[in-house]
């Protein structure tokens, strides 16, 4: 019965039940996070891009974070968090006999209220206390996070520190950091968080107190469910069994940063350091110190301490009480029921509209318990037993129906050309391996700038800008009746005449080509006008396009068990050897020889003879310069003199070079000026090596 199976689940709460409610939570967290106040005093004092920039590779030097703590303070800093390991003695310059930056960063901590950041490990030292504990309940170190011992500041600066944490941020099973631990157990002794230090020293409190199941006003019935609060100074906030906060984010502000360079300039406004808890941690991506949320792939680990405070101190974190549990198991049945009896007294279609009824009720009740009392209740398995419940008597028709689907998904996914997913549609037995010889056009594509471009980006950004690019160029294939073949890194492989009969297929390749060109060169007018509203050097983006046309095998290779329908045979070879000769000859678009054949009303120029890698014979190749447009009187008198001159410089004669300068001056010719220069490079080598 669903009933029971999902009162099971709901109860017992395996991990991949666990996952599930997660993805529901994080649901919930991204349509509403939590509103963020620029007033409530926490600051982000960011490592970022560019304070490396301007002050060098980390680590810094000591005496710089001094600075930053001494400036922190004299600015009214509340509490200063260090969410950075200060493990090991700074190197001393030559000539020098102790390390003085050490000795001044000791100082500036034995003046600030700071927090010091320690990394707790299965095995290490254990953390002297800064502060007290007084617990109430069971104890509280049989449900906290337990760790052997950590790695710990240099004694002679933690020696007068106001506060020890640990900065360890503990993920969930998908690397989510979903809540945070407020309190863990280190070799039998409490050791707060960084975040919860901070706090602490911020309001010059000497002890934590942390309540746990069976203290007193606390009924637990004997059982020992685990910690149920925390208090630190003035402010209490309840916890989950483990001592963990679920925090709610409000994601990533700039507001909430304070680059560290503005610290060490004095150029930061004091009004929004004072008062305030100022965490010092690295937010640049080269220090790889980066975690999930659930608003976000990548965030900052300090940013992440500072949620966590933001949360306690505005008290909009998340709680699941532990009744909760009880009521999703009671609603389990109540809805289980209900749908039962939707399904059994009601026409199927009323029937189905009472269920979707209910079920959008538990769905409302759950947005509204987080939205507004800020209360996880899982509304999943209460609407599962609902829907399995109305939907038992048509199980076996469901499972036939799945099992089609499921096939027909597993089917498709071989293939990437929606025309040739209408294909297989329409002709199912064509579904195995095998091909067929045909006359067709292949296209090779690769964009130029990509690498240099990339190494400024982030991962996803990477893959934004490779998106960005890609899609306007595959529907260019799509809408001129090519069959994309493959994407291959930056580049991409696509045919024309197959699995479709495409009458002017070799048209319809040049036509695409074409289109590409403009909307790249449009794409990077668009890129430099970004690059230089953000005051960084622009690198052009270009895409160079291989064509070629002839017979090759196409059909769906692979093996029995994946398999792809692409193109295979010399043709395919030819087109992937010429495309990258479009970076040596700095053209646009190589076609073959074959291809000029096949359309020769459209406008190229000659490149002339070139053996291709793997190739005995030579080929010849010519730039794309238009369509049929452009083939005009002009154009023709142009290639006239462009043809000779490349058959000149490559044939040897002193001629070629002075009418190759000439067709660089004409304003058809102003575009291959690249191509005339490494024509006329190569001319002269080959003299000097002759000579």
């Amino acid at each position: 019965m669903p009933m029971l199976l999902c009162a099971t689940l709901s109860q017992w709460e395996p991990f991949g039940v666990r996952a599930l409610r997660d993805l529901v939570f994080d649901a919930y967290q991204r349509l509403s996070p939590r509103p963020y106040d620029p007033s409530v005093p926490v600051r982000v004092i960011a490592i970022d891009e560019e304070s490396l920039k301007r002050l060098g590779q980390w680590p810094w030097p000591r005496a710089a974070i001094a600075e930053i703590v001494e400036r922190l303070a004299e600015a009214g800093a509340a509490a200063i968090a260090l969410d950075v390991l200060l493990s090991e003695p700074e190197r001393i310059p030559l000539g020098a006999s102790e390390p003085a930056g050490d000795q001044r960063l000791a100082a500036a901590v034995a003046r600030a209220n700071v927090a010091l950041g320690i990394a707790l490990a299965e095995a290490g030292a254990v953390p002297p206390a800064k502060a007290g504990f007084a617990t109430a309940g069971d104890d509280p170190r049989l449900f906290l996070p337990t760790f052997g011992g950590g790695v710990l500041p240099l004694e002679a600066i933690r020696a007068d520190a106001a506060g020890l944490g640990a900065m360890n941020l503990v993920s969930e099973r998908d690397l989510v950091a979903r809540e945070l631990p407020t309190v863990f157990n280190v070799a039998g002794q409490l050791v707060p968080s960084l975040a919860i230090e901070a706090l602490r020293v911020a309001q010059g409190a000497s002890t934590f107190v942390l309540r746990s199941s069976n203290a007193s006003g606390e009924r637990t019935f004997g059982e020992q469910t685990g910690v149920t609060s925390l208090k630190v100074g003035s402010l209490q906030t309840p916890t989950g069994p483990n001592g963990a906060i679920r925090i709610r984010y409000a994601g990533s502000r700039p507001e909430r940063h304070i680059p560290a360079w503005r610290i060490l300039a004095g150029e930061f406004e004091r009004q929004g350091v004072e008062g305030a808890i100022a965490l010092i941690g690295a937010t640049a991506v080269a220090l790889h110190d980066l975690r999930a949320t659930p608003l976000e792939g990548a965030v900052p680990g300090i940013d992440i301490h500072a949620e966590m405070i933001e949360s306690i101190l505005t008290g909009a974190h998340l709680a699941r009480p532990d009744y909760f549990r009880g009521l999703e198991t009671l609603l389990v049945f109540v809805a289980g029921l209900f749908g039962l009896a939707a399904a059994s007294r009601l026409p199927p279609l009323s029937g189905a509209i009472v269920t979707s009824v209910l079920i959008g009720g538990l769905l409302l009740a759950s947005g509204i318990a987080f939205a507004h009392l800020q209360r996880l209740f899982d509304p999943l398995w209460p609407s599962l037993a609902a829907i399995g419940s109305f939907g038992i008597a048509a199980i076996s028709v469901l499972r036939q129906t799945e099992r089609e689907r499921r096939q027909v998904r597993e089917a498709f996914a071989h293939y990437l050309s929606p025309v040739v997913v209408e294909r297989l549609a329409r002709n199912p037995a064509s579904l195995k391996l095998g091909g067929e010889t045909r006359e067709i056009t292949v296209m090779f594509s690769d964009i130029r700038g990509f690498t240099s471009r990339s190494e400024s980006l982030s991962a996803e950004d990477v893959v934004g800008f490779l998106n960005s690019i890609h899609t306007p160029l595959t529907q260019h294939v799509l809408d001129t009746g090519g069959t994309l073949d493959k994407y291959i890194g930056d580049g991409m492989m696509a045919f024309w005449n197959a699995p479709v009969e495409v009458p002017d297929h070799v048209r319809a390749a040049l036509r695409c080509a074409l289109r590409m060109q403009d909307s790249v060169r449009a794409m990077d007018e668009r890129f430099r006008a970004e690059d230089e509203a953000r005051g960084v050097e622009h690198t052009p983006v270009a895409v160079g396009i291989g064509l070629h046309t002839g017979p090759a095998c196409v059909g769906n290779v692979g093996s029995a068990q994946r398999f792809d329908y692409s193109a295979i045979g010399d043709t395919v070879n030819t087109a992937a050897r010429i495309e990258p000769l479009c970076k040596t000859f700095k053209v646009g678009t190589l076609v073959s020889s074959a291809v000029v054949e096949a359309a020769p009303d459209f406008a190229y120029l000659l490149i002339g003879a070139v053996a291709l890698r793997g190739r005995r014979s030579e080929t010849l190749l010519y730039a794309l310069h238009g369509d049929e447009s452009a083939a005009t009187a002009e154009f023709e008198a142009f290639r006239t003199r462009h043809d000779e001159a490349v058959r000149l410089c490559q044939a040897g004669d002193p001629g070629g070079q002075a009418l190759l300068q000439e067709c660089a001056r004409h304003p058809i010719g102003a575009v291959y000026r690249g191509f005339y220069a490494t024509l006329a490079a190569e001319r002269a080598a080959a003299e000097a090596a002759a000579g």
